[in-house]
């Protein structure tokens, strides 16, 4: 089995029909997420350099949502451990857990806080902070994302027109100058009520994403303060011992995080469900304190930069760095499946 220390992958996505992401609304309409990027680029004299685009994007926090989403339940069907507050993907993770604020309030030691933190793993793989009296305790996520750009030229945003129809002829009590003081109150409280037809416009992004996302296996069931990978630790309410079974986390992790670029869950999906057509990419894994590669997909020769990186990191840190390509979904599982068969977590050096 290979100790591997970091994952990274690089992935172009082609997407259809999405609205994962958005602003917010003004009035009536609902406005997608827009990214300022800088690309390379050649211009119609054949010299090189670079453009400006603005383009549809997915942010890194919504990518971290739909892999946490996606770990609580891998998390659950494997029986691994979960704080209350985490089976409910309550924001807040251990601090929503009732009782646990009164016990960093009764002045713990912050080893015995991250201790508790570690016996959850949502909350020892996504992070959290932990503010409670005159603590200010801070579990770094292991896992990063980027955000997810649309490549410039082949993405776009459209809009259309959504109503929201009733099911009678007339939708709202309709009222005139002469109406009673009554029918004018219940015409006003129908209005505020927001019954009756509503049009509204919508935005569908379709186009190719580049997607970057790294995870720091070191990280995994690792107490940063006492410098420790305990193989136990107390459960959120300190009731009882939690065994810390770092390769079931490490391959939790994994798998959320294929789920999380293949059927990618974020905003009006009950409605717009994105069409994944394709993926293609590469996952770069290290077996040493090199970081597995990233190379952002913006750039159309990044798997030959990803390889060429490798071939350096390897002269340097002797052969610890693997790039491993991938066309299509099953091509992607395939890939993460020999990463779960063949690895081992591995830890912080000098530790």
């Amino acid at each position: 089995m290979n100790q591997i220390k970091t994952v990274s992958i690089s992935a172009r996505v082609l997407i259809d029909m999405h609205a994962l992401n958005n602003e917010g609304s003004e009035s009536n309409r609902l406005m997608t997420r827009q990214v300022g990027i800088v690309t390379p680029a050649v211009d119609e004299q054949g010299e090189s350099g670079y453009r400006r685009s603005t383009v549809n994007a997915i942010s890194g926090d919504m990518n971290k949502h739909i892999f946490m989403d996606y770990l609580r339940h891998i998390a659950l069907d494997r029986g691994l451990p979960l704080c209350p507050a985490c089976v409910d993907l309550d924001p807040s993770r251990m601090m929503a857990n009732p009782g646990f604020e009164d016990w960093v309030k009764s002045k713990p030691t912050g080893m015995e806080i991250v201790d508790r933190l570690i016996s959850c793993t949502l909350d020892d793989i996504g992070g959290t902070l932990i503010t409670a009296g005159s603590n200010s305790i801070k579990r770094k996520s292991a896992v990063e994302f980027g955000w997810t750009i649309g490549l410039p030229d082949i993405t776009e945003v459209q809009e259309f027109i959504h109503a929201r129809h009733a099911v009678r002829r007339v939708t709202r009590t309709k009222v005139g100058k002469d109406d009673s003081e009554a029918a004018k109150k219940q015409a006003v409280e129908e209005k505020e009520a927001n019954l009756g037809q509503m049009i509204f416009d919508r935005p569908a992004s379709s186009g190719v994403y580049a997607f970057v996302a790294h995870i720091d296996v070191g990280a995994i069931g690792f107490n940063d303060i006492s410098g420790e990978y305990p193989t136990e630790v107390p459960s959120w309410d300190g009731s009882a011992m939690v065994p810390v079974d770092r390769a079931s986390r490490l391959q939790a992790a994994l798998l959320a995080l294929a789920q999380t670029l293949l059927q990618p869950r974020g905003a009006l999906t009950s409605t717009q469900l994105p069409h994944v057509l394709d993926v293609e990419g590469f996952i770069s894994v290290s077996t040493s304190a090199a970081s597995a590669p990233i190379i952002s997909p913006l750039v159309d020769d990044y798997y030959q930069r990803a390889v060429s990186v490798a071939e350096m990191l390897n002269r340097i840190h002797s052969n610890s760095v693997d790039v491993l390509p991938f066309a299509g979904q099953a091509a992607l599982l395939e890939q993460m499946a020999g990463i779960i068969d063949n690895a081992d977590p591995g830890r912080y050096g000098g530790y």
